[in-house]
C-alpha cells in the first residue's frame, strides 16, 4: 500500500518543514520533504491535512494504564484496551508499567504481557517497565510497603525469566542494600535501570551509575527535596549527564518553572516525556482503584485518601503541548523529548522516533490546539478521529 501525506508542518523532530509531504510506502516513509521536494504521481492516493501538525509517533516509557483499564489487571483484555487508548492520544510505543506485588502475582502479571507482546505483531506495547520492587519503602509512594521486596538476586533472575526478555526498565533504589547485585544482574540483561522512588544521596547516585543506572523515573517524585548540604537524586540527576530524567509534564507533579529549570539545565536530550498514566486517564472524575488501593480522581488529579498524588491521566499529546504553552520550550523539542529520546530508551532509535527515508511510518497528525487527528503506525490506520483516511 502506498499512498501520500500533504500539506502538514513537518516536525522531524529537529527541523520544522513548512507545508510538508509525506509518502508511505508499505511499512516505511519512502519520501519526505517540502512541496517543492516530494513528487506526489497523480494517479497516488493522497490526504490533504489542511496545515495540521505532523510529528512522529509518541514513545512513553511509564505507563500503567488508561481508558479505565490497567497492565496489572488480571485479563488480556485490559492489555488491548490500554494499548487502544494510547493510539488514540498518538503514542505508537510504550513500556507496561508494573508495580509492586507478592513474588506468585507479580511474575504471573509479567508473564501475562509478555505473551501478549509475542502474540501481537502491530502492537504499541514494546515492554515492560518494571516499577519496583526493589524499592525505598520510605520513599513507596502509592505502592503498599508490604509489597516491596527486599533485594534479591534470585528474585529478579525469576522475574526476568518470566517476562521472556520483555523486562526493558526497572526503577531501583540503588541505596538499599543488595542493590547493587541486582543492578549488576539486570544491566548484564540489557535492561536499563532507573532511579526512583529513592533517598539516595549524591555519592550513592555516582556508585549507582557505574553500576548501570541510566535513568531518573519521574524526576522531583518519590525522592527527597532539594537540600544544598545533603544532595541526593535532584542533584545527580541534573548534573551527571549519564542520566535521562523523565517528565510528568502535567503541571501537576512538577511545577511548570521547575520544568524550565530541569530543561535549562538537561536540554532536550535530556529529559523523556512520560504519563505515568493510570486506569483514571481519559475517564470522568471520581473513584478507582491503582496500585491495589482506593483513589479519587478530580480535576485530573489522581490521589490516594491520605493526598498522595498516584500515577497521573495524563496523555502524550498533553504533555508536548504542556511543554510548549507552560514551559514555553519550542516546538521541536517538545516532541523529542516525547518520541525520539524514548525511542533510544528502547534501543529503536534507527527506525522509530524520527521522521526520515527508510524510518518506520509512524506517525502522528494534531489540528493547532494539539488534539490527536490521526495516528499511523508502520504505515497503518490505528486512529483516525475524523475518518480522514476513509
Amino acid at each position: 500500500m502506498t499512498y501520500a501525506v500533504r500539506n502538514v508542518k513537518i516536525v522531524t523532530p529537529f527541523r520544522i518543514i513548512e507545508n510538508g509531504s509525506v509518502i508511505v510506502t508499505g511499512k516505511k516513509i519512502s519520501a519526505l520533504g517540502g512541496v517543492e521536494d516530494v513528487e506526489i504521481p497523480s494517479s497516488m492516493k493522497s490526504y490533504d491535512m489542511n496545515g495540521m501538525i505532523l510529528t512522529p509517533g509518541f514513545i512513553d516509557v511509564l505507563v500503567h494504564g488508561g481508558g479505565g483499564a490497567g497492565f496489572a489487571d488480571d485479563n488480556e483484555e485490559s492489555i488491548g484496551t490500554v494499548s487502544e487508548f494510547f493510539f488514540e492520544h498518538g503514542t505508537t510505543g510504550l513500556l507496561a508499567s508494573l508495580y509492586s506485588k507478592p513474588l506468585k502475582l507479580l511474575v504471573k502479571d509479567v508473564a501475562r504481557i509478555a505473551k501478549y507482546v509475542d502474540s501481537h505483531k502491530y502492537t504499541n506495547v514494546k515492554g515492560i517497565h518494571m516499577e519496583g520492587p526493589f524499592i525505598n519503602p520510605e520513599m513507596k509512594g502509592a505502592m503498599k510497603e508490604e509489597y516491596l521486596w527486599k533485594p534479591d538476586v534470585d528474585s529478579w533472575n525469576q522475574l526476568y525469566s518470566a517476562s521472556k526478555g520483555y523486562i526493558k526498565l526497572m526503577t531501583i533504589a540503588p541505596e538499599l542494600p543488595g542493590c547493587h547485585d541486582v543492578m549488576r544482574a539486570a544491566a548484564n540483561d540489557r535492561v536499563v535501570l532507573s532511579v526512583g522512588h529513592s533517598m539516595a544521596l549524591f555519592h550513592e547516585i555516582e556508585a549507582a551509575i557505574d553500576n548501570g543506572a541510566a535513568h531518573v523515573t519521574h524526576m522531583f517524585n518519590a525522592m527527597q527535596p532539594f537540600h544544598h548540604r545533603e544532595p541526593g537524586v535532584i542533584v545527580g540527576g541534573l548534573l551527571r549527564n549519564e542520566l535521562k530524567l523523565e517528565l510528568i509534564a502535567d503541571g501537576i507533579h512538577v511545577h511548570p518553572a521547575v520544568m524550565r529549570l530541569m530543561y535549562n539545565i538537561k536540554g532536550d536530550g535530556g529529559i523523556v516525556l512520560i504519563t505515568d498514566a493510570i486506569r483514571a486517564s481519559g475517564m470522568p472524575d471520581g473513584d478507582y482503584t491503582f496500585m491495589d488501593q482506593k483513589i479519587k480522581v478530580k480535576d485530573k488529579k489522581a490521589f490516594l485518601e491520605d493526598g498522595t498524588l498516584a500515577g497521573s491521566t495524563l496523555t502524550m499529546e498533553r504533555a508536548v503541548k504542556n511543554m510548549v504553552e507552560l514551559v514555553g520550550v519550542p516546538l521541536t523539542d517538545a516532541v523529542r523529548m516525547a518520541s525520539l529520546n524514548g525511542a533510544k530508551v528502547l534501543g529503536l532509535e534507527s527506525r522509530k522516533g524520527i521522521l526520515a527515508v527508510g524510518k518506520d511510518a509512524d506517525f502522528v497528525i494534531l489540528d493547532i490546539n494539539f488534539e490527536v487527528q490521526l495516528t499511523i503506525y508502520e504505515g497503518n490506520v490505528k486512529y483516525d478521529r475524523n475518518r480522514i483516511m476513509k
